[in-house]
Protein backbone atom coordinates (compact mmCIF):
# COMPACT_ATOMS: atom_id res chain seq x y z
CA UNK A 1 0.00 0.00 0.00
CA UNK A 2 2.59 2.63 0.92
CA UNK A 3 4.50 1.73 -2.15
CA UNK A 4 1.39 2.74 -4.43
CA UNK A 5 1.11 5.74 -2.70
CA UNK A 6 4.59 7.02 -2.95
CA UNK A 7 4.19 5.51 -6.67
CA UNK A 8 0.89 8.00 -6.88
CA UNK A 9 2.96 10.89 -5.51
CA UNK A 10 5.45 10.60 -7.77
CA UNK A 11 2.94 10.86 -10.55
CA UNK A 12 1.23 12.95 -9.64
CA UNK A 13 4.00 15.42 -7.65
CA UNK A 14 4.27 17.51 -10.97
CA UNK A 15 0.40 18.37 -11.05
CA UNK A 16 0.27 18.99 -7.28
CA UNK A 17 3.52 20.98 -7.45
CA UNK A 18 1.61 23.51 -10.51
CA UNK A 19 -1.83 23.42 -8.73
CA UNK A 20 0.65 25.33 -5.70
CA UNK A 21 2.32 27.49 -8.07
CA UNK A 22 -1.14 28.76 -9.92
CA UNK A 23 -1.58 31.24 -6.74
CA UNK A 24 1.63 32.79 -6.72
CA UNK A 25 2.01 32.97 -10.32
CA UNK A 26 -1.73 34.62 -10.54
CA UNK A 27 -0.41 36.90 -7.86
CA UNK A 28 2.55 38.25 -9.59
CA UNK A 29 0.63 38.92 -12.63
CA UNK A 30 -1.93 40.71 -10.91
CA UNK A 31 1.15 43.01 -9.48
CA UNK A 32 2.71 43.29 -12.88
CA UNK A 33 -0.30 44.58 -14.73
CA UNK A 34 -0.69 47.19 -11.79
CA UNK A 35 2.64 48.17 -11.91
CA UNK A 36 2.43 48.51 -15.66
CA UNK A 37 -1.06 50.40 -15.80
CA UNK A 38 0.49 53.33 -12.97
CA UNK A 39 3.24 53.73 -15.09
CA UNK A 40 5.40 51.74 -12.99
CA UNK A 41 8.15 48.90 -13.19
CA UNK A 42 6.88 45.49 -13.17
CA UNK A 43 7.72 43.96 -9.89
CA UNK A 44 10.90 42.10 -9.02
CA UNK A 45 11.65 38.92 -10.28
CA UNK A 46 13.07 37.77 -7.21
CA UNK A 47 9.20 38.46 -5.07
CA UNK A 48 8.57 35.37 -7.66
CA UNK A 49 11.30 33.39 -6.75
CA UNK A 50 10.74 34.40 -3.01
CA UNK A 51 6.97 33.58 -2.50
CA UNK A 52 7.63 30.02 -4.37
CA UNK A 53 10.57 29.44 -2.44
CA UNK A 54 8.40 29.86 1.06
CA UNK A 55 6.17 26.95 -0.74
CA UNK A 56 9.28 24.60 -0.59
CA UNK A 57 8.84 24.70 -4.61
CA UNK A 58 12.20 23.64 -6.25
CA UNK A 59 12.92 26.03 -9.03
CA UNK A 60 15.19 23.49 -11.59
CA UNK A 61 16.56 26.88 -13.55
CA UNK A 62 15.43 30.27 -13.02
CA UNK A 63 16.84 31.09 -16.39
CA UNK A 64 13.44 30.07 -18.63
CA UNK A 65 11.73 32.26 -16.07
CA UNK A 66 14.19 35.68 -16.09
CA UNK A 67 14.13 35.08 -20.29
CA UNK A 68 10.32 35.06 -20.50
CA UNK A 69 9.59 38.03 -18.24
CA UNK A 70 12.78 40.35 -19.84
CA UNK A 71 10.62 39.54 -23.25
CA UNK A 72 7.57 40.38 -21.82
CA UNK A 73 9.20 43.35 -19.97
CA UNK A 74 10.73 44.59 -23.57
CA UNK A 75 7.38 44.30 -25.39
CA UNK A 76 5.07 45.57 -22.74
CA UNK A 77 3.09 42.63 -22.46
CA UNK A 78 1.20 41.37 -19.39
CA UNK A 79 2.93 37.76 -18.84
CA UNK A 80 1.00 34.27 -18.88
CA UNK A 81 0.54 32.88 -15.46
CA UNK A 82 0.55 29.46 -17.48
CA UNK A 83 3.67 30.06 -18.86
CA UNK A 84 5.28 31.35 -15.38
CA UNK A 85 3.98 27.95 -13.99
CA UNK A 86 5.02 25.86 -16.66
CA UNK A 87 8.63 27.74 -17.16
CA UNK A 88 9.27 27.35 -13.23
CA UNK A 89 7.83 23.18 -13.38
CA UNK A 90 9.60 22.13 -16.34
CA UNK A 91 12.36 24.57 -17.13
CA UNK A 92 14.16 23.52 -20.30
CA UNK A 93 12.75 19.95 -20.18
CA UNK A 94 10.00 20.61 -22.39
CA UNK A 95 12.26 22.15 -25.45
CA UNK A 96 14.59 18.70 -24.91
CA UNK A 97 12.41 16.53 -25.37
CA UNK A 98 10.41 18.19 -28.22
CA UNK A 99 13.86 17.91 -29.89
CA UNK A 100 14.65 14.52 -29.01
CA UNK A 101 11.04 13.42 -30.24
CA UNK A 102 9.72 12.40 -26.69
CA UNK A 103 7.64 13.95 -24.81
CA UNK A 104 7.11 14.72 -21.05
CA UNK A 105 5.63 11.52 -18.98
CA UNK A 106 4.16 14.31 -16.36
CA UNK A 107 0.53 13.90 -16.39
CA UNK A 108 0.24 17.35 -16.89
CA UNK A 109 2.03 17.70 -20.43
CA UNK A 110 -0.90 14.85 -21.62
CA UNK A 111 -4.15 15.69 -23.10
CA UNK A 112 -6.58 14.59 -21.33
CA UNK A 113 -8.79 13.71 -23.44
CA UNK A 114 -7.45 12.14 -27.25
CA UNK A 115 -7.90 14.25 -29.70
CA UNK A 116 -10.22 12.33 -33.04
CA UNK A 117 -8.90 11.08 -35.46
CA UNK A 118 -9.47 12.18 -38.83
CA UNK A 119 -12.28 10.26 -41.05
CA UNK A 120 -11.26 8.80 -43.42
CA UNK A 121 -13.74 7.69 -46.52
CA UNK A 122 -13.28 4.79 -48.35
CA UNK A 123 -14.45 4.36 -51.92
Amino acid sequence: MRSSIRSMERYLGCLAMQARLRPIADDYVDRWAEAVARDGHPPDVADLFEAVGAESIPILSPAPVHAYLRQCARTGRVPDPTRIVQAIAHAYAEGALLTLGKTCRCPARRPLIQPPRPHVREN
